[in-house]
């Protein structure tokens, strides 16, 4: 019932099918159900109405067909809503099931096993995500109102992200800078926590290990009395990385290659803490705020010539994050507004030289949001980012920079069938000149019957990304006057979702043709790497992803799959003209993931299979990546000891056909390996 959560109550996680299955059961046709949940999303009520009326329906039914007390799950509905203003554009959460699967691990492994999104991963000490063919630095990657990619290398290590900190994850397709500012060219992940706003106090205690020296210990504890919250979310993972794998490196001893070897010198030692406190004044009028205190610390892997003729060769890198984001926001009467402020410390550490590579950025955020009527609604804001570098490599004269932008965005619903929005945002840089970024949408609803709906949409937006301050600045080899990169994306889309008897559903499918002015690369230009724009690189291709639910009494049952086809080529360039008419490095032309869950009450095993094409390394034709599939799989079952206490059991086997591939050009992964964890939640 995965359509009723993403596109009627919008913000609902893991509710749709249990409402579902409690109205089918008291109404004792599920046709019923169906067709009254339909009704309903056609109305296109306010999401509040729609949700008080389930309830109220789920409580009258309840009482005209039993006498036993139903209790209904607390829905929680996340805070930042990054679909109402965007009409038509690609938006996409992590099903809950999915992401609970993900809990022990990072966002690089969530990402790769269940998505075509690209990524690029040195086993698990460095990795980074490729939305559509775009680089790393095109991602913006969100944290309430941060976006947490380093302002020196422009992206994120995604092998640092870990889920156990988080509840939800959403994920933007396509260009979205009109919304979410400067790098968001090829798309945007939103990590998200829920609000539970706990009376006492409750606790979840997790423990896993896993193959190589895996070991994950972390705790979240929630305290509280309704109106004020305190959540305190802690763990510690370490790694160490000795997995075996097969050498192709020459051995001139046996005049072949060096064959089986094992991963030296790679190990990952990563803690953190993020800690909330949150005040609910009255209903809908809160304050918020999140501590995140990160310490990464992992050796870089090296490539396998190096592994083994220079084993005892260690390069260390550290990463220190400190971001703190606050909210007050108001949304009791039609005017509703919120004000953020934040700050975030990043600093990276090589080899444990004293050599600075940090900064400091200063945020702040307000928007208001007005109703015009039941239909209409527009938001106006200005977001202020103050940034000071403060990097060994730098010119001293450069102390800082701002970064203001202005924002609008409309949105308008049309006869009940037609969802049209606007965004409109403008970008001032110190000492510098950004485009204009407009982006429109219009979804439509065809056709709305008993048992299905069919959606069209369509999208274009404008996007920019200022380059880094390495781009610019970085020693001698920076270049202060590269102009910012400029994206125009068009996409098309179309959406079924059905429901009849115990089957539910959604099939989507969208093209999308996305050119990106000023590309920019950093090349080895014979005398060291330096920054280079591509004129002129583009980006198509089609996504269709698809997942289904089945019931039948206690059994649940959960297929789904995607595929991606994305062809991404430069068709001007100012270096080697190999790459020109060419699939660009790293980006799989065709990229799939085939999932499938089961559940029987508390036992819960799922299968999925990832695939991705073979992929350039170089600019040149050779070390190509050939295409690899990986099978994993899981199994988890949950016993509640009374009404306080519950146990989770779960054990993940990854890669389980044992392949040797890899990810990055020379550097090999893991074959088969397990991971087992625990979980104790206490109330």
């Amino acid at each position: 019932m995965i359509f009723i959560e993403t596109n009627f109550i919008g913000g609902l996680v893991g509710s749709g099918c249990k409402f579902f299955m409690l109205l089918a059961k008291q109404l004792k046709d599920v046709r019923k159900v169906t067709h009254l949940l339909l009704t309903l999303r056609g109305l296109q009520l306010p999401r509040r109405v729609a949700l008080a009326l389930l309830v109220s329906l789920s409580i009258s039914l309840n009482a005209q067909y039993t006498n036993d007390t139903v209790h209904i799950d607390e829905v929680v509905i996340s805070s930042v809503n990054i679909s109402k203003f965007q009409a038509g554009a690609k938006i996409e959460k992590i099903p809950t099931k999915q992401f609970e699967v993900a809990k022990d691990g990072n966002l690089e492994q969530l990402i790769s096993r269940y998505t075509p999104i690209g990524v690029k991963s040195m086993a698990g000490s460095f990795s980074t995500i490729r939305f559509r063919g775009t680089s790393p630095d095109h991602t913006s990657i969100n944290f309430g109102g941060i976006n947490i990619n380093s302002m020196t290398l422009g992206h994120s290590n995604i092998s640092n992200v870990p889920m156990f900190l988080f509840d939800e994850l959403g994920m933007q397709f396509g260009s979205s800078s009109a919304v979410n500012g400067s790098g968001s060219i090829g798309g945007a992940i939103h990590l998200g926590l829920k609000n539970y706003w706990v009376k006492g106090f409750k606790t979840e205690m997790r423990m896993a290990i896993g193959s190589f020296g895996e070991q994950l210990y972390g705790t979240k504890l929630f305290y509280g009395n309704g109106k004020f919250e305190g959540v305190t979310r802690a763990y510690w993972y370490r790694k160490e990385n000795n997995f075996s794998f097969y050498n192709p490196t020459y051995n001139f001893e046996s005049k072949g290659a060096y064959g089986e070897d094992v991963q030296r010198n790679a190990s990952i030692d990563n803690k953190g803490l993020l800690q909330e406190f949150n005040f609910l004044f009255k209903s809908r009028v809160l304050f918020k705020s999140k501590i995140w205190i990160e310490n990464n610390q992992h050796l870089i892997q090296q490539n396998m010539q190096r592994n083994v003729m220079n084993p005892d060769y260690k390069e260390t890198y550290e990463d220190h994050h400190l971001r703190i984001w606050t909210t007050f926001e108001n949304r009791r009467h039609r005017i509703k507004y919120n004000i953020g402020s934040g700050y975030v410390y990043d600093n990276g550490i090589h080899n444990e030289t004293t050599n600075k590579i940090a900064t400091h950025r200063m945020l702040a955020d307000a928007n208001s949001e007005y109703d015009l009527t039941s239909n209409t609604s527009f938001k106006i804001g200005v977001k202020q980012v103050h940034i000071i570098p403060d990097v060994y490599t730098y010119d001293s004269a450069l102390h800082h920079e701002n970064r203001t932008d202005l924002y609008f965005s409309y949105h308008q619903i049309i006869l009940r069938k037609i969802k049209l929005t606007a965004n409109l945002r403008k970008g001032y840089v110190t000492n510098y000149t950004v485009p204009f970024t407009p982006a429109f949408g219009l979804s439509y609803r065809v056709y709305s019957g008993r048992a299905a709906v069919l959606k069209f949409n369509a999208n274009f937006s404008r996007s920019y990304r200022v380059p880094t301050f390495n781009d610019r600045f970085w020693g001698t080899q920076g270049k202060p006057h590269l102009p910012p990169e400029e994206g125009l994306n068009y996409e098309l889309g179309v959406e079924y979702s059905y429901c009849y008897d115990v089957l539910s559903g959604n099939i989507k499918a969208n093209v999308f043709y996305l050119d990106v002015e000023n590309w920019i690369l950093w090349k080895n230009g014979g005398s060291g790497w330096v920054p280079e724009s591509e004129p002129k690189v583009k980006s198509k291709g089609i996504e269709i992803v698809s997942d289904f639910s089945f019931f039948l009494s206690d059994f649940e049952i959960n297929p789904g799959f995607n595929f991606s086809y994305n062809p991404v080529v430069p068709e001007k360039t100012t270096g080697d003209t190999a790459v020109l008419g060419r699939q660009l490095e790293y980006v799989p032309l065709h990229g799939a993931s085939v999932f499938l869950s089961a559940n029987y009450k508390s036992l819960n095993v799922g299968i999925d299979y990832s695939y991705r094409g073979e992929q350039y390394t170089n600019q040149k034709y050779e070390d190509i990546l050939p295409e690899v599939g990986l099978f994993n799989v899981s199994a988890g079952y949950s016993y509640k000891i009374n009404e306080y206490n519950k146990i989770a059991l779960r054990v993940l086997v990854n890669n389980i056909l044992n392949i040797d591939y890899q990810s990055t050009w020379d550097f090999p992964m893991p074959r088969r390996n397990f991971r087992l964890s625990i979980t104790y939640n206490f109330k």
